[in-house]
């Protein structure tokens, strides 16, 4: 049973990377990275490979001893979000004012999130003393 992830810091390169295993299962190297080129992007075919092999060793993913290897995600993509939002905590200080205003502030919000915005806050208002 392989271990399981503490913990750690995604590179954005990282987590585009796990969206991809998420969407498209196990793959191997020269599948992820045509998947990952046809996502914009443009690193070289070694740096997919790096990724991935640091992502092996964080745990994130797993290598299989084939040849071309297969690699699978070892975190599933609620795990992951959970581990993410727990990091923004983390780096807010436990004030989320500051992180939702710049949230806010880095791109429109649609009405739809501002409605959901409010409802939450209404929610947490109601539970006050």
């Amino acid at each position: 049973m392989p271990k399981k992830p503490k913990l750690v810091k995604l590179s954005p390169g990282e987590a585009e990377l796990l969206e991809i295993f998420w969407e498209h299962g196990p793959l191997t190297l020269p599948k992820a990275y045509e998947l990952y080129l046809a996502g914009g992007k443009s690193p070289t075919y070694s740096t997919i490979q790096t990724r991935l092999n640091r992502m092996v060793e964080k745990t994130l993913l797993t290598r299989s001893g084939d040849f071309p290897a297969i690699y699978t995600a070892q975190i599933a993509k609620e795990e992951a979000k959970g581990k993410f939002f727990d990091l923004l905590e983390e780096l807010a200080g436990k004030n989320l004012a500051p992180l939702m205003i710049h949230l806010s502030e880095k791109r429109q919000l649609t009405s739809e999130e501002i409605a959901a915005m409010k409802a939450i806050l209404a929610k947490i208002d109601e539970k006050l003393p």
